[in-house]
C-alpha cells in the first residue's frame, strides 16, 4: 500500500513538473542583457517590485517585465538633427538646428516605469521637454542678442533647462549642441547692412588718415621749404651777404672769361651787376 502511495506520490509530482514545465515553456523567459535593467509587475495584482532587475533571464509566470536600455540614446538618430521654430523676447522668430543625447539612471528605472510609461513614453517625453527648452531659452533673449552670443553658450541654457526638469526623475542629459541659429530674414538684413556700413566707415577712416598723412608731408615740405629761404635770406644780409655776392660775381666772371660766348655785363644801383648774352644775328 505504501508503495503504491509513493507511486502515486511520484506520479502526481511528475505532472506537476510537467505543468511547470508547459507554463515555463507558454509563459516563457524574459532576458535582460547587460546593457539593460527591467521592470516586474504582476499582471494580476498589478503590483511593481521596487527593485530593478539586472542582467540574467527570469521566467515570466505571473510575472510582466518592462526593459529599459541603458545606453545613451541618440535625437534625431543616424547623427541628424532637428530643425525647431521659436520666438525671441522681441517677437521675432528664429530657428535652431540642435541634437542631443540622453541616458536613464539604472536605479531610476522603476521610479520612471511608475511616473511616465514604458520607453516609448519616456522618449516622448524627452522631445517633448527638448522643445519647451528650447523655446523658454530663446525667449530669455532678444534675437540680435541670440545671434551676437557664442551657439555654445545656448546650447548650455538648453541643456541646463533639460537638466532641471529631467535629472531629478533619473534621465541624464550626456550631450547637447547647436549646429546653426537661422535669423529672420529682415534680422539678417540688417545685420547685413550693418556690417557694409562698419566696412565702409573703416574705408573712409582709412581715407581719411591717408589724407591727413599727405598733408603733413606738404606742411613738413613747406616748412622746410621755408627754413631754407629764411636761412638763404638770412645768409645774404649784412657784410657777408655783400662778400658772397662779390665772390660769386668773381666766379661767374672767370666762367665767362673760359667760355667763348660774349656776355654784357650791366650794373645796377644795388650793386648786383646783372649777366645776360646778346641775341646772335
Amino acid at each position: 500500500m505504501i508503495r503504491n502511495l509513493m507511486q502515486k506520490a511520484g506520479a502526481a509530482g511528475g505532472i506537476l513538473l510537467a505543468i511547470a514545465l508547459v507554463l515555463l515553456l507558454f509563459f516563457g523567459f524574459n532576458r535582460v542583457n547587460e546593457y539593460e535593467v527591467a521592470v516586474r509587475k504582476n499582471p494580476l495584482t498589478g503590483a511593481v517590485s521596487q527593485t530593478p532587475f539586472r542582467q540574467g533571464l527570469y521566467h515570466s509566470i505571473l510575472r510582466s517585465w518592462t526593459n529599459y536600455s541603458t545606453r545613451e540614446v541618440q535625437y534625431p538618430r543616424e547623427g541628424g538633427s532637428e530643425r525647431l521654430t521659436a520666438l525671441t523676447s522681441d517677437q521675432l522668430q528664429i530657428e535652431v538646428d540642435a541634437a542631443f543625447r540622453y541616458r536613464l539612471e539604472p536605479d531610476s528605472v522603476v521610479k520612471l516605469y511608475l511616473n511616465i510609461g514604458e520607453p516609448a513614453a519616456i522618449h516622448t517625453f524627452v522631445y517633448n521637454t527638448y522643445r519647451s527648452a528650447v523655446r523658454d531659452a530663446v525667449a530669455e533673449v532678444a534675437a540680435a542678442a541670440v545671434l551676437s552670443r557664442d551657439r555654445a553658450s545656448i546650447g548650455d541654457r538648453i541643456e541646463g533647462l533639460m537638466a532641471e526638469r529631467m535629472t531629478p526623475r533619473g534621465i541624464q542629459i550626456t550631450d547637447f549642441f547647436v549646429r546653426e541659429i537661422v535669423p529672420p530674414a529682415t534680422l539678417r538684413e540688417a545685420i547685413e547692412q550693418k556690417l557694409a556700413r562698419e566696412q565702409q566707415v573703416q574705408a573712409e577712416a582709412y581715407q581719411t588718415q591717408v589724407v591727413a598723412e599727405q598733408a603733413n608731408q606738404k606742411r613738413a615740405e613747406a616748412e622746410g621749404i621755408r627754413d631754407a629761404q629764411d636761412i638763404i635770406a638770412t645768409s645774404l644780409t649784412g657784410v657777408s651777404g655783400q662778400r658772397y655776392l662779390y665772390w660769386r660775381y668773381l666766379e661767374v666772371l672767370g666762367e665767362v672769361a673760359q667760355g667763348q660766348n660774349n656776355m654784357v655785363i650791366a650794373p645796377t644801383e644795388g650793386g648786383i651787376p646783372i649777366f645776360f648774352t646778346p641775341d646772335r644775328q
